[in-house]
């Protein structure tokens, strides 16, 4: 309103009128302000015409997509704690097996009992593999990750030296082993065995979307390699029918229970290493959903810098423009105005 159109008016209606210009300028210049510090709409309501719908179906996406994403982070990491667990169980049997053969079909008696003799140094290292936690859970306990998988290597010698002790013949005596370690119902499973009775829930990678990344300390790959060392860590005691010329036989059982079990470890960590392929794809896609939705939100509740900035230029202008007409009111006397 111009300075002559004001002057016409009583005194108490052009003060209110003026308040109420300068109330809603400082109120557009303090929400402009807050709009370029922070980028976003301080009015959200007026930024969406007063439909909140889409908004809010892109915060449920967004949340639904933020606990896919923390779900997969947590499956590849599990995935590849197992994965690292089990190549050094495949480092703690590497190279016996050929090594064991070799020597029983050609070596003396000496060098077989040598190549046994880190037997039980191997078989711990092992059990101690399958006994890995992280963060506080157990890797390869089924669906009990608050226990360990299995006993202590030692204990489970201990177990089976009176079993080797009571056979006749060395075929025996590898009979009684195995049964115990790979029999259903067998001490291995009654007694070796601590983890839980069913296997870990599957990692979950989206909606509708799941993928298996756990192993058991049961599984048969790893009950055939335990086996083959349990065989060869005993013929080193030379425990019953391990002594003399049967630790020999002993030996050549042990390598070939090794040599089976090391290419059925190789297949399990294949398809584990397929699972964790799944992982990743489904980190990628997760993160390109949550940046697509993040954008789209962004559309909605971002101000536009360069307008954000032109209004505010505005607004200050008007601003300013009223307190210079509202000084020179305040100074206006009958002999100015006549």
């Amino acid at each position: 309103m111009s300075l002559t159109g004001l002057t016409g008016l009583g005194d108490a209606a052009r003060q209110q009128m003026l308040q109420r210009d300068g109330t809603r300028l400082r109120a557009a210049l303090q929400r402009l302000t807050t709009e370029m510090a922070s980028g976003r709409h301080a009015d959200l309501g007026r930024a969406t015409g007063g439909d909140f719908t889409p908004l809010a179906e892109l915060g449920r996406s967004l949340r639904l997509t933020e606990g896919f994403a923390r779900s997969i982070a947590e499956a590849g990491m599990m995935a590849g704690a197992r994965q690292a667990a089990l190549a050094r169980v495949e480092a703690g049997v590497e190279g016996l097996a050929p090594q064991l053969l070799g020597l029983v079909a050609q070596g003396s008696l000496q060098d077989v009992t040598l190549a046994v003799a880190d037997a039980g140094d191997r078989l711990d290292a092992v059990v101690s593999a399958l006994n890995t936690r992280l963060a506080g859970q157990s890797l390869f306990a089924g669906n009990a990750p608050d226990r360990p998988a299995l006993i202590p290597a030692q204990e489970m010698l201990a177990a089976l030296r009176p079993l080797a002790a009571a056979a006749g013949t060395p075929a025996d005596m590898v009979a009684a082993v195995e049964d115990w370690l790979r029999a259903p119902g067998g001490g291995f499973e009654t007694d070796a065995w601590q983890g839980g009775p069913g296997p870990a829930a599957p990692a979950i990678l989206g909606e509708g979307l799941s993928v298996e990344t756990a192993v058991s300390a049961r599984d048969p790959a790893l009950r055939e390699l335990l086996s083959g060392l349990a065989l060869a860590a005993l013929a080193a005691e030379g425990v019953g029918p391990a002594a003399g010329e049967g630790r020999r036989a002993v030996a050549e059982a042990a390598a070939l229970r090794l040599e089976s079990g090391e290419e059925a470890l190789i297949r399990l960590r294949s398809d584990l290493g397929q699972s964790e392929a799944r992982i990743e794809e489904a980190r990628s896609a997760t993160e390109a959903a949550r940046a697509a939705l993040e954008l789209e939100t962004a559309r909605l509740t971002d101000a536009d810098p360069y307008r954000t900035a032109t209004d505010l230029k505005s607004v200050e202008t008007r601003l300013e423009a009223l307190y210079l007409l509202t000084a020179r009111l305040s100074r206006l006397s009958l002999s100015e105005y006549l």
